[in-house]
């Protein structure tokens, strides 16, 4: 009988490559929040910083001029959390496409460990047919050359 050859190896690689991408875009949307967040980071350290730095300012346009920057870091993190947020809805969608890809995947993979299965019960019966052919014809031939063998 021929090799074994799963007949949907194609779709099956296909998939496969859905898969890998969809991980990449995960890992590469993961790094992006990352980003993001040490960005927030930096906002907020920034922002202590110029409230604690305020505190020791007497001169008026000194503090209005800190007043005014510490209005713009609030704003500057007000958006980024809003960013954060938007990344954290896009992983959330990669991550679903990664887990549709993965499920594809998985179901290839099982259609054809059960066309496996199938092909091998089918080369397991055909080696029982020709057995039991050999078997039948050795004992045709063993009952032509010895007549006075009773079954």
């Amino acid at each position: 009988m021929q090799a074994y050859q799963f007949s949907m190896s194609k779709i099956l690689d296909w998939r496969e490559d859905l898969e890998e991408a969809a991980q990449k875009d995960v890992k590469s949307v993961e790094v992006k929040l990352m980003k993001e967040q040490q960005q927030l980071e930096a906002l907020l350290r920034d922002s202590r910083k110029i409230k604690s730095d305020n505190l020791f300012k007497t001169d008026i346009d000194s503090v209005k001029r800190h007043s005014l920057y510490k209005d713009l870091l609030d704003d500057k993190i007000i958006q980024q959390k809003n960013r954060i947020h938007q990344v954290e809805i896009e992983l959330e969608a990669v991550r679903e496409k990664l887990k549709s890809a993965n499920k594809d995947k998985r179901m290839m993979i099982k259609l054809e460990e059960k066309e496996r299965l199938v092909h091998t019960e089918a080369e397991k019966k055909e080696e029982q047919k020709q057995l039991d052919e050999i078997s039948t014809l050795q004992f045709g031939r063993n009952l032509a050359l010895n007549p006075n063998l009773s079954i």
